[in-house]
């Protein structure tokens, strides 16, 4: 066992709540993992199988380092022949289950080696002992066409049955279809059983559409229809790369609710297997800024671009749609403004760009009863918005306060 290795260890063991600094040295240790051979990474797994899976957050955050580290390596050595032994990574994984923010990173290595024996180790593993955040696992199959596809499918369609993966999943059947990395959709076989699925989705929508919630219920209600409309348009996509002409009624039927993305979905969705009745909704739907950008998009793939009104394909409309998206991501306030005015826009130069950039400011308003909400955003450069408001600075200032937030540089630093 070489001494970065037995220094590495050491350190795990010793972390606690009350040691939570590793000696100086410690990214010497971690960096050794890049330039080490897969026999003197053996050891390093070996330990980690007769370890118990961290428990201090000082310990998970360390073995975490360790586990990016092996990431790293494994993403740099995805072309040779250089494999960590998925055997070993599987171990470890099966050991610390629980453990998921830490042992997520393995399944990552093994979906970012693009090897037969790895990528049929990641379903397996995937589908028996799912990890709460998948996507992480999954993100580099959606970033690479350097691997064979079929490894992973139909294998990974037995995990269709749980929450947190069903979505990621048909996500990466559509893409590897979109992509050609299949010949034909791996889940055509369960064309029926999909059409069905999106049939139950569009019912559950329905019925809380109709329903009255109370406060208690509003948080449960507002979860579960997020979840059913991303998976609903995840099966919209699938079952038209799958040209399923069985699933007509079930999308015309989402393309009938009130939630915007899923009615955009499946009315692409029906123009794409031929139903020009859907290509107003689709075209409509461009006036809506939450949804503005992808109906762009789509307009422009089934040749509908000309039909959109000007208006909104103008930088200013593209620029509100940015914010618009951005305000609804559940990382931000979840839901998109009620209002979104534009209140400057000029081409300036900007830090991190060699040439002037167009800037603009919006400012957005969230109406909640008789109280509301307003702050401003920018979108060109960046998309982002404080939780602190800018609503009485000059542009000038508002402009500076985003710069300073964004720039980046060695010499820029912060002095208590």
């Amino acid at each position: 066992m070489s001494t970065d290795l037995e220094q590495m260890l050491a350190v795990i063991d010793f972390a606690t709540e009350e040691n939570q600094l590793p000696p100086r040295d410690w990214e010497a240790c971690i960096a050794w993992i890049e330039t080490a051979t897969n026999d003197q990474l053996v050891p390093l797994l070996d330990a980690f199988v007769n370890r118990p899976a961290p428990q201090t957050a000082v310990t998970q955050n360390l073995i975490s380092t360790v586990l990016q580290r092996l990431a790293r390596r494994a993403s740099a050595m995805a072309n040779s022949n250089e494999q960590i032994p998925p055997q070993y990574l599987a171990a470890v994984y099966r050991n610390w289950q629980g453990a998921d923010a830490t042992r997520v990173w393995l399944l990552r290595c093994l979906a970012l080696q693009y090897d037969h024996h790895s990528l049929t180790t990641f379903a397996e593993l995937l589908v028996n002992d799912p990890p709460v955040d998948a996507a992480t696992a999954l993100a580099p199959l959606f970033q690479s066409k350097n691997y064979d596809a079929a490894t992973l499918f139909p294998r990974l369609l037995d995990g269709l049955s749980y929450t947190s993966l069903a979505v990621l999943i048909l996500d990466l059947a559509n893409y590897t279809v979109r992509e050609e990395l299949l010949d034909q959709h791996p889940a055509r076989d369960r064309q029926a059983e999909l059409t069905r699925l999106l049939g139950g989705l569009v019912h559950e929508l329905e019925q809380l559409d109709q329903k009255s919630p109370t406060a208690e219920t509003r948080p449960v209600d507002a979860e579960r229809v997020s979840e059913s409309v991303s998976l609903a348009v995840s099966l919209c996509d699938a079952l038209a790369l799958m040209g399923s002409k069985s699933a007509m009624s079930q999308l015309y039927q989402a393309m009938e609710l009130r939630h915007r993305r899923l009615r955009l979905e499946a009315a692409a969705s029906l123009i794409r297997l031929g139903e020009k009745e859907a290509q107003p909704t689709l075209i409509q739907l461009a006036a809506e800024p939450v949804v503005r950008l992808r109906a762009l998009a789509y307009a422009q793939e089934l040749e509908l671009f000309e039909q959109i009104d000007e208006e909104y394909k103008t930088p200013v409309a593209e620029a509100e749609a940015e914010v618009a998206w951005w305000l609804s991501q559940p990382t931000q306030m979840g839901i998109p403004p009620t209002t979104c005015e534009l209140v400057d826009s000029r081409t300036q130069h900007w830090p991190g760009y060699d040439t002037p950039v167009p800037c603009f400011l919006f400012r957005f308003t969230y109406q909640f009863g008789d109280s509301g909400y307003s702050n401003v955003a920018i979108a060109g450069p960046l998309t982002h918005a404080f939780a602190t408001s800018f609503c009485d600075l000059p542009a000038e200032d508002v402009y500076a306060g985003f710069a300073g937030w964004h720039v980046d540089h060695e010499e820029i630093y912060e002095v208590e």
